[in-house]
């Protein structure tokens, strides 16, 4: 009999992430999910898991939970159940309590996904096979503690080698990143038969090969665009005497393009800068591509910079743009010890022709805004926010208004 078993592992697909703005890229991100979906689905796996990050929100637009239900209605139709965990994006453990559940719960409830909390599963597949699936949450610097009590609670079922064992962890190795709290030793201490990892966003396996991060299905930052594909990992597992052991296979897939150029120019004016940067693009094929020019060197006219915005909007065949210079000012004084609040300042007086009686007012708005981009709020919190959104807004408004009289 064959006992082989096959596992399909796609991760982070962060469905309602319109980057830049931009609704392109939300369709993107969706599309890189069904296409990650449809590569699993020809090699036939028994299951597929997501190691976490399904949404880009804790509370998902419809069109993210719609584009979800699409996916995961796919391996339905091919009667691949699948299982996946909670990741840092998807909703808080504290917020999921708090609200009677999180997103994952709905997709759970419809059948469509097997949501595993802090816990495990034993799945029945055909030909009498069986596999142990276990999830862990994400929880950040308490994920070591959270899954030695996990296997602690459990020690049993994990020292059963009768199916193989398999942990899904949305969580940071110290292999990936050197300050995260968890190690590949840590958790190898505990004996699974493999580890599928989600959170980070490239291809990585351990030495020992088994243990996987298929990566995001989509680019998520720039630092990822030298794999110009993504991929997903296909994992067999056979029992070799009393062991299961994995075999990972790597799939991969394209999506949108992306290009990035490095500019190094020397000692420059703001045309030269200018000029160079727009043959540069006129000469890559960036069609529907997401492009990345950065430009450093050293301005010999320090009262200008170069147009950036006007460089861009020649470009109208590429999706998105983003110019970044990294220039030094030739003459300019060096300012020591000096804090960020004083440097906004100065930028709002200077740049932005904002009243040195008002810019302090700007720099704490700027600093409203961007905790609103960058944080999670409950509903009190929110309509704070929201509120300071308002504020921003209608100083801006009367910015304007005020530049309008003077002409």
């Amino acid at each position: 009999m064959n006992e082989t078993i096959k596992i399909g592992q796609m991760s982070d697909l962060h469905f309602g992430y319109r980057q830049y703005g931009k609704f392109e890229r939300l369709k993107d991100f969706y599309e890189a999910a069904m296409t990650a979906a449809e590569v699993l689905i020809e090699h036939s796996p028994d299951i597929v898991t997501i190691p976490g990050d399904i949404f880009h929100r804790s509370r998902p637009y419809p069109v993210s939970q719609r584009q979800s239900f699409r996916i995961f209605e796919r391996f339905q139709e091919e009667n691949i159940p699948v299982f996946a965990i909670r990741g840092n994006h998807d909703a808080s453990y504290i917020w999921s309590e708090r609200w009677g559940g999180n997103e994952l719960h709905v997709l759970n409830d419809l059948g469509l996904v097997t949501y595993l909390e802090d816990e495990y599963r034993e799945v029945q597949l055909d030909h009498n096979r069986m596999v142990r699936i276990w999830g862990l949450g994400y929880h950040g610097g308490e994920a070591g503690s959270n899954l030695t009590a996990l296997v602690d609670e459990n020690r049993e079922a994990l020292e059963d080698k009768s199916m193989p064992n398999i942990l899904m962890i949305h969580e940071f190795l110290d292999n990936m990143v050197p300050a995260a709290a968890l190690s590949e030793y840590s958790i190898g201490l505990h004996g699974f038969d493999y580890v599928g990892i989600g959170h980070y966003h490239r291809w990585w396996v351990n030495g020992a090969k088994n243990m996987c991060c298929s990566g995001s299905t989509e680019h998520m930052s720039v630092a990822e665009w030298k794999e110009k594909k993504r991929s997903v990992a296909l994992v067999s597992f056979e029992k070799v005497r009393t062991k299961w052991k994995p075999q990972i296979e790597r799939l991969q897939f394209g999506v949108r393009p992306k290009l990035r150029k490095n500019l190094e120019l020397g000692t420059v004016t703001a045309e030269d800068v200018t000029d160079v940067v727009t043959k540069t693009l006129h000469e890559m094929e960036i069609e529907d591509a997401v492009v990345r020019v950065d430009v450093s060197g050293t301005l010999v006219d320090t009262q200008q910079s170069a147009d950036v915005r006007s460089i861009v909007q020649q470009f109208t065949n590429a999706l998105h743009i983003d110019i970044v210079p990294q220039m030094e000012y030739a003459g300019l004084i060096v300012k020591e010890d000096v804090s960020d609040e004083v440097v906004m300042k100065e930028v709002f007086n200077q740049r932005l022709d904002v009243p040195k009686s008002q810019a302090g007012r700007w720099v704490k708005l700027a600093t409203d805004l961007k905790e609103i981009l960058t944080e999670s709020y409950d509903d009190e919190g929110e309509a704070a926010a929201i509120k300071l959104l308002y504020d921003f807004v209608e100083a801006k408004s009367v910015k304007k208004k005020r530049r309008g009289s003077k002409r």
